[in-house]
């Protein structure tokens, strides 16, 4: 119960901000205009990724789709000395299957120096989020998929503005204290 009303206060308090917040540019990102600008946002990032995903693959017999170039670019920040950290999907209700590929995944993004987390068993961290540099903040339905990136309908935006990804860092944050 304590965990229900804590997401219901935080989305409450998330939707009040986005809409309050100023905002120095905002840009829809539709169907694959997301792997184009997300790519160049990462590989533009000075300070840090921060990362809430909800489905992310690494193909290891497809080097070159858009969701291993996303996973390298986050590489090559790291390299940079760019902060990343990744929250990925766990619970009971993913599936073992689903699980099992966030893991290696995330198994991937750690052996190139990025810091993983899992969200809780019990309960469905089902975002699509990423804040770069404390000013960048992506959100929408993308997950980091071969369909996702390359063939679905999706919807995202891009929102410059420091305080909306302060907003968000926090809201990362508390997602962080119930991680594995």
């Amino acid at each position: 119960m304590r965990k229900l009303i804590l997401t219901l206060v935080a989305l409450l308090t998330i939707t009040q901000i986005v809409f309050a917040l100023p905002a120095d540019d905002v840009l829809p990102l539709n169907n694959q205009d997301y792997f184009e600008v997300v790519h160049k946002a990462i590989s533009g990032a000075k300070e840090s990724i921060y990362i809430v995903m909800y489905e992310a693959r690494y193909y290891r017999k497809y080097y070159s789709t858009p969701t291993n170039l996303l996973i390298e670019a986050l590489a090559d920040a790291t390299q940079r000395g760019v902060k990343v950290i990744v929250i990925l999907e766990q619970s009971k209700d993913f599936g073992k299957a689903n699980s099992d590929k966030n893991y290696e995944t995330g198994e991937v993004l750690e052996n190139r120096g990025i810091k993983v987390y899992y969200d809780s068993l019990y309960t469905s961290t089902h975002n699509k989020l990423i804040v770069i540099d404390r000013y960048i903040t992506i959100i929408g339905s993308t997950n980091w998929s071969y369909y996702a990136l390359s063939k679905n309908n999706e919807s995202n935006v891009l929102i410059k503005s420091k305080q909306v990804a302060e907003e968000f860092i926090r809201y990362f944050n508390s997602l962080l204290e119930d991680c594995k």
